[in-house]
């Protein structure tokens, strides 16, 4: 991602969304010394430019935001307050685009120049332009947050990209897990938040694919690509083992494979393998742990018995499963499926 990272974590994220949470922040009361409590970070990042976040270090900060808020609507603010300004040489590229699609193309190109633990898709319904979000790490309260808070953010830009024509523009979001006990907040143009979803998305009526934009400037649009471009190339580098350890993972369903397998089909060794990955803060276990939560979370939102998905994620047996699972997210696969339903 940037030239420097700082905290704790496999993956990142740009530091200007850390600033804009201490902002957020800030406005509640809260002091930077307890917004970065047990991050690993010091408050001197806010004044540093071009740096990156790890992963952990930024959402454990967005748990102790939560742990003073208490309100995940508050994701609706930060979403919103993250004008396209705010994201870099990504935010001019997409506002001087000569259209919505390719705008969104280069959203899904460059995005991991700004954030690298979440994963951009297109869903594929026949009425709706969406955009799925797929977190690259374990779920979590802060997780939740953070996907809800950046799918308000491009929901926000693509009113700012699309001008007027968007008024009225009704979008959807899609949330994984229950709604929160207070009422949501108004939404802009008829939109709407849904719950208890299979994923998270936003979306808005395909017929937004077809709106010209008025706005690009051919310099600024050019200048801002080979920005990106650059950005990439220079983030390839720190990111390439783990994003390609995680891909190779997530094809591995009903597999459990070793570090000697996923290095074969790297085509390097095992040593080479586990020293890249350790530079990228990283081991094999954690990026292996990570995509087994995900995929156990997932699986037991579906009438699947516990068995049945030891079986799909290559456990030997249901209590070695169970063993995991509560090491993972302190509760068993039986508690965490009561509590999904409650």
């Amino acid at each position: 991602m940037d030239t420097e990272k700082l905290g704790r974590g496999c993956h990142t994220i740009s530091s200007d969304y850390l600033i804009s949470l201490s902002e957020q922040a800030f406005e509640r009361g809260v002091n930077v010394g307890d917004l970065l409590a047990g991050s690993g970070l010091s408050p001197k990042v806010l004044l540093l430019q071009d740096v990156s976040i790890g992963h952990e270090s930024f959402l454990q900060a967005v748990s102790n935001f939560q742990a003073v808020d208490g309100n995940l609507w508050s994701a609706l603010e930060g979403g919103r307050r993250m004008t396209l300004s705010k994201h870099g040489y990504l935010g001019y590229a997409a506002q001087h685009s000569r259209s919505v699609p390719e705008a969104a193309d280069k959203l899904y190109r460059y995005v991991s120049t700004r954030v690298d633990f979440i994963a951009l898709q297109r869903g594929e319904h026949s009425d709706r332009a969406e955009v799925i979000i797929q977190p690259q790490v374990s779920d979590s309260p802060a997780m939740r947050y953070v996907c809800l808070s950046l799918m308000v953010c491009l929901e926000t830009l693509s009113r700012q990209i699309l001008g007027r024509p968007a008024t009225q523009l009704a979008s959807r979001i899609t949330m994984t897990g229950p709604a929160p006990d207070s009422p949501a907040p108004q939404l802009p143009g008829g939109s709407s938040i849904l719950f208890d979803h299979d994923y998270y998305s936003v979306s808005w009526p395909r017929s937004v694919l077809d709106t010209p934009l008025s706005s690009r400037n051919d310099d600024l649009a050019s200048l801002a690509v080979a920005r990106c471009e650059s950005e990439l190339r220079r983030s390839q580098p720190s990111q390439n083992t783990t994003s390609r350890v995680v891909a190779q993972l997530q094809r591995s369903r009903g597999e459990s494979p070793a570090i000697d397998d996923i290095a074969a089909r790297l085509n390097m060794s095992t040593a080479t393998l586990q020293r890249r990955l350790k530079s990228e803060h990283c081991s094999f276990q954690q990026l292996k742990d990570q995509i087994r939560e995900r995929q156990a979370r997932e699986l037991l939102r579906s009438p699947a018995s516990v068995e049945q998905i030891a079986e799909q994620l290559g456990y030997s047996d249901a209590s070695n499963f169970t063993k995991a699972f509560k090491s993972w997210t302190g509760c068993t696969p039986s508690q965490f499926r009561q509590q999904e339903t409650n």
